[in-house]
C-alpha cells in the first residue's frame, strides 16, 4: 500500500514539475495587428515570456504566478510611465519584460489554474511604456 502511494506521489510530482512551452495570441489595440508571445513555463510558479512586436521591437522577461490583485512595481519604470490598462486588470500572474529599444512592457494574466499555469488557459493584457496595449487570449 505504501509503495502504491509513493508511485502515485512521484507521478503527480513530476507531472506538476514538468515544464511546458507554447504560444499566447495577442492583438495590438491600436491597429488590430496580431502578435504571438512565446512562453516556457517552469511549473514552479514562474515562466519565461518573449514577444516580437510588428515594428520589430522584442521584449523578454519573467512571469510570476500567484500575485493575486497586486500592483506591479519595477525599478525599471520611470516616474512618468503609466500602465493604467495593466494596473486596473484583475489578474493572478504578473510580468515585467525588457525591450531591446529601451522600452519596458508590463503584463498581467488571469490564469484559469495558477498551479498548471499557461497550459490551463486564460486571458491577459500587456502595455508597453510607450502606451501600446495588447490583449491576450489563450
Amino acid at each position: 500500500m505504501i509503495q502504491k502511494c509513493l508511485y502515485v506521489f512521484i507521478i503527480v510530482f513530476f507531472t506538476v514539475m514538468t515544464a511546458c512551452s507554447g504560444t499566447l495570441q495577442g492583438v495590438v489595440r491600436k491597429d488590430a495587428r496580431r502578435v504571438s508571445f512565446n512562453y516556457s513555463d517552469s511549473g514552479i510558479g514562474t515562466a519565461d515570456l518573449q514577444v516580437a512586436l510588428p515594428d520589430g521591437e522584442r521584449f523578454a522577461g519573467r512571469v510570476e504566478r500567484g500575485t493575486e490583485n497586486t500592483a506591479i512595481d519595477s525599478g525599471a519604470t520611470k516616474s512618468t510611465d503609466t500602465f493604467e490598462a495593466v494596473e486596473t486588470f484583475d489578474g493572478n500572474a504578473d510580468a515585467v519584460l525588457s525591450g531591446n529599444r529601451g522600452n519596458i512592457m508590463k503584463c498581467r494574466f488571469r490564469l484559469t489554474d495558477i498551479i498548471i499555469g499557461f497550459g490551463s488557459g486564460g486571458f491577459g493584457i500587456c502595455q508597453a511604456s510607450d502606451g501600446r496595449v495588447i490583449d491576450i487570449f489563450f
